[in-house]
Formats: C-alpha cells, structure tokens, sequence
C-alpha cells in the first residue's frame, strides 16, 4: 500500500491513504472513507497492512496504544508536510 492510493477494505468499503508509518516493523496507514462517488468524508481510520496469501489487505487499527503511537507521528508528519 502506498500514500495517495484508494484501496478496498474486506468489508468493500473504500479508503484514501493520507499519511504511513512503521511501527515495530509493521506498516500503518491513516486513511479517510470515501463515499459512493469516491469523494473523502468526514470519517477517518488508522489502517494496518498484513499479508494474507502473498497478497496486502488492511484491516483497522483499534488498539488505544497503538493508536496513540501512530496518531503522535501522523500528526507530526502532517506538521511538517501541510504546514
């Protein structure tokens, strides 16, 4: 999975890779939904890439530790690229 890539979720919903990151070697997204007519809404989600079958899926990120981990370095990264 790349930044700037629409992806398609198990449950076939559609996500916009914002923002990447790495935390103890496993890769982690922030990406926002996309509606019917591939337009971003206001819901956002911290994505985890995992292998499955040699292929990349991504399923979403609920663990509080994890999350706050990521969201500090999203943040900077938003800081140092958008500001």
């Amino acid at each position: 999975m790349e930044k700037d890539k629409v992806i398609t979720v198990k449950d076939g919903k559609q996500y916009l890779i914002l923002l990447e990151s790495e935390l103890e070697l496993e890769g982690y997204f922030l990406a926002v939904l996309l509606d019917d007519k591939g337009e971003p809404t206001n819901e956002y989600a911290v994505l985890q890439e995992y292998i499955k079958d040699g292929k990349p899926h991504a399923r979403k990120v609920s663990d509080t530790f994890i999350l706050n981990q990521l969201l500090e370095d999203f943040d900077l990264q938003y800081k140092e690229n958008y500001e």
